[in-house]
């Protein structure tokens, strides 16, 4: 069953892309990719981003008191330097670059906060949906939705100050859901201070823009 936590997500797709994430867990998350398009958005941008840290390597030849403490540590023979260097050079490389990437992985999924938030809360007062919005991705955790026929689901909209609504895509039914955002999205998210919900036929509008009056606007306010 795929976690339905975003930030769970993220770093599974970061460690499936280190090459981290072994055996059944990696053969899971394997169908999960080829079946969850927000999975195979998670791997996509790790892939583009960890893949920039190899193109700054450049080959540095360590002086002659890291291979001794290499060959201590591995219990090589002191005569086997330079036939036993590349494998001593690989583990001790693999080990650093697992370490660096993992802190990375941890801040990524830990301690990047959304830069906008909403909470869209019923007449009522229950809270039907917090929007997370972080740079280039949107995180929905859905609440106690209102009734709803059923042939009907609601929709996201941002609300550029003079300009048309955009869609933010479908809201969730329960759990969460997290989606990648488009320039045209994220253009139209930097220019409001409002999202609104209308219920639109099943997949959306098919128009494009709203076709029923907002149910809820709720405004837009930066993360604290």
């Amino acid at each position: 069953m795929l976690p339905q936590d975003p930030n769970l997500i993220d770093s599974l797709a970061a460690e499936y892309v280190l090459g981290t994430l072994r055996g059944a867990a990696r053969r899971r998350f394997e169908r999960w990719r080829a079946t969850v398009p927000q999975v195979e958005e998670r791997c996509r941008f790790w892939e583009n981003n960890l893949m920039q840290l190899a193109k700054g390597v450049r080959p540095i030849r360590p002086p002659p008191h890291v291979w001794q403490h290499i060959q201590e540590r591995l219990n090589l023979p002191r005569g086997g330097r330079h036939r036993r260097v590349g494998p001593a050079l690989a583990i001790a490389a693999s080990v650093l670059l697992v370490a660096g990437l993992s802190w990375l992985v941890y801040w990524r999924g830990v301690g990047q906060r959304p830069t906008e938030v909403a909470s869209i809360t019923t007449q009522a007062g229950t809270q039907a949906w917090t929007v997370d919005v972080y740079r280039g991705r949107l995180v929905v955790h859905a609440g106690q939705l209102p009734a709803h026929p059923s042939d009907h689901e609601f929709e996201l909209w941002a609300l550029p100050t003079g300009g048309k609504p955009v869609s933010l895509g479908v809201l969730p039914g329960a759990g969460t859901t997290q989606r990648a955002l488009t320039e045209v999205q994220q253009q139209a998210l930097a220019n409001a201070t409002q999202v609104a919900v209308t219920l639109e036929p099943l997949g959306g509008s098919p128009t494009g823009q709203p076709t029923s009056t907002p149910l809820f606007v709720a405004p837009l306010r930066a993360s604290s």
